[in-house]
């Protein structure tokens, strides 16, 4: 999943910014995904604190947990199982809870927070993993669907769910395109909730009910489908395909950027985002995910590390930091002032009124986190580059 803001700025993937006030030593590290981030919010925190900030970005978890053992780092950004993979191979330190300024039980979005005490228990054998221990999220949100309204319509996507990713033909005759995120954990993780199954406790019989899923999907689509990562921030919002699954975070750029090919001119209506209802026999609607703040083992200023993760939790960095990078805030007093009727963000291209994603988050026992498993990423890994290079 690669992070976009909704307004055009001149950055790109891989941007490094060697300090955000000037040239010089940096009194806090920053390691986060490329384009996430207010850069107003972090010339405030500088300001306030009298500090330097040295931003530096990856574009996936992989690539962050590779350059973590050369490079060194204070506070990180990464996604929820690598949260929980930092934590089991000892690259983060717990969170001193009283040094930051946000109680996650009652100023958190409650879905969220739901999802994640219900993430922290045991279920059976497997161990449970306590996300606030080690991190503060930053911001959330699930896996859905993603399609055209001018190809498909609401109610067949309602009616077919997961299954509409595997339909090739349209309603009106003509051959469906499809593109899927070339990431084996998130294509396997939809085949399997698909398919009724559980992506925490994954069997074997799982995992190739799974591939034959996605395998049946790219012969039924032969040359219409395809397998990107970010590119699709630009193919979507140029509707270059009718369906796509996509995050959440992902659907609202996309909505907000369509432009109608006919015009020329941002159309949302264009694009619409739907989340499956949970499929008979199922017990996992989606998968939901949440990107948070860690502190580094080896952090240089650990205390200015909680100021920072603690300034960004406020209010005022959390409502400016979700109005530019348009990704899902924890923060309950944000997450109702952005999706409320008196919203200054309200009106207008790019609005969250307009993107509609009101949020179909719902959170709850019905929406899971994938979990981090060494053993599961591998052999999935294996199983996505045989399905890949399997030919029509």
């Amino acid at each position: 999943m690669k992070k976009f803001m909704p307004i055009a700025l001149l950055l790109t993937a891989g941007f490094v910014v060697p300090s955000l006030s000037s040239c010089g030593s940096a009194d806090l590290t920053l390691f986060n995904w490329g384009e996430y981030i207010s850069m107003d919010a972090l010339h405030r925190f500088e300001k306030e604190y009298g500090v330097k900030v040295k931003l530096r970005t990856y574009d996936s978890n992989e690539l962050m947990l590779n350059k973590l053992e050369n490079s060194n780092y204070d506070v990180i950004i990464p996604s929820d199982y690598a949260v929980e993979e930092m934590a089991v191979k000892d690259l983060i330190q717990p969170i001193d809870w009283n040094l930051i300024d946000f109680d996650p039980k009652t100023e958190m979005v409650p879905a969220l927070y739901d999802s994640l005490q219900e993430l922290a228990k045991d279920h059976g054998t497997e161990k449970g993993f306590d996300m606030l221990k080690y991190s503060v999220p930053y911001t959330w949100g699930e896996l859905g669907i993603l399609y055209r309204t001018d190809k498909i319509s609401r109610e067949e996507i309602e009616r077919d769910g997961w299954e509409a990713l595997r339909n090739p033909t349209n309603a009106d005759g003509s051959k469906r395109t499809a593109v899927m995120y070339d990431t084996a954990r998130d294509l396997y993780s939809i085949a399997l909730i698909a398919n009724g199954k559980s992506i925490v406790n994954v069997s074997s019989e799982d995992i190739d009910l799974a591939s034959n899923w996605l395998l049946e999907q790219k012969k039924a689509f032969g040359d219409n489908i395809a397998y990107k990562t970010e590119e699709i921030l630009d193919d979507m919002p140029a509707l270059k395909y009718d369906i796509c699954f996509s995050f959440s975070g992902d659907a609202a750029y996309s909505i907000a950027n369509a432009v109608d090919p006919k015009t020329g001119k941002h159309d949302a209506s264009l694009l619409d985002f739907y989340i499956p209802e949970m499929v008979e026999g199922g017990d996992t609607r989606t998968n939901i995910y949440c990107d948070a703040m860690v502190i580094s083992k080896n952090c240089q200023n650990v205390d200015l590390a909680h100021k920072f993760i603690s300034f960004m939790s406020q209010y005022e960095a959390a409502y400016e930091n979700t109005l530019e990078i348009g990704y899902t805030s924890p923060v309950k007093k944000v997450y109702e002032d952005v999706t409320s009727s008196n919203s200054e963000y309200e009106e207008g291209e790019g609005s969250f009124k307009e993107i509609g994603l009101a949020y179909n988050l719902i959170g709850g026992d019905y929406n899971v986190f994938y979990r981090y498993d060494e053993e599961l990423k591998k052999t999935l890994e294996e199983k996505w580059i045989v399905v890949k290079n399997t030919r029509n």
